[in-house]
């Protein structure tokens, strides 16, 4: 009787390794998992896509509708055409400029009313920092220049405080707010105004004028009161 010795074991290719152990198991794992859940991942690849598209789809008409409206306010060349713009379109970035506009033209004709109410309006619409300041001393100043005093000191101090606001605005805004304290002989006040405009413009327009008002009440007595006296109140339209 012969005895067979066992094969030694032989060596790997290594350009052809082995299976992992337990790769068998896993390929029926995977197998199994995707013929009993091949619908439903197919129903949520679909969805994935529709999703993708309707995005874009719906991207590509806002584009679309943006550009219509950009159109339709580049067209626009004259003022009596701005108040249908505004209606048609109330909620857009441009009806805050398109009542900027209407505002600056009611005050530029001394229309002081109409203008305090577009200001009025396009500081609510507007969103960029520096034209939603220049619509609310707008609508201050203009408020001043109709006789409401009361109301456009207000609407001063709150610009003047608001730190969100630009800051030549404050200082402006501030600057009018001495003018007045000094019509009324307020003079501590008119200096606490002077002082809060070399802070926020120390070396801008307002702040030069802040100086030389402050020169001026230190070489000559209080302006006296004058109810009947118009402010000495200057705004240009169109921040120039």
């Amino acid at each position: 009787m012969s005895i067979v010795p066992p094969s030694a074991p032989q060596p790997h290719d290594p350009a052809n390794p082995p299976p992992p152990a337990g790769a068998d198991e896993f390929r029926l794992t995977v197998e199994s998992f995707w013929e009993k859940n091949r619908s439903f991942l197919f129903a949520v690849v679909a969805i994935v896509l529709v999703a993708i598209l309707a995005r874009e789809g719906w991207q590509l008409y806002r584009a679309g509708v943006e550009r219509e409206i950009q159109q339709a306010y580049a067209k626009i060349d004259r003022v009596d055409q701005l108040p249908k713009f505004v209606a048609e379109h109330p909620d857009h970035a441009l009806a805050g400029v398109a009542l900027l506009r209407l505002a600056d033209d009611a005050y530029g004709k001394n229309d002081f009313k109409a203008a305090a109410t577009h200001y009025q309006k396009a500081a609510d619409s507007l969103e960029t920092v520096a034209l939603k300041s220049r619509a609310r001393l707008g609508a201050a100043i203009s408020q001043l220049s109709a006789g409401d005093r009361a109301a456009a000191e207000t609407a001063l101090k709150a610009l003047k405080d608001d730190a969100n606001a630009l800051a030549t605005l404050r200082a402006e805004a501030a600057f009018h707010l001495a003018t007045l304290a000094r019509e009324a002989g307020r003079l501590e006040e008119v200096n606490a105004l002077l002082d809060e405009v070399s802070k926020h413009e120390p070396m801008g327009l307002w702040g030069q004028r802040a100086f030389t008002l402050r020169a001026e009440l230190a070489t000559a007595a209080p302006a006296a009161k004058t109810d009947s006296a118009a402010p000495a109140i200057e705004f240009k339209p169109g921040g120039e």
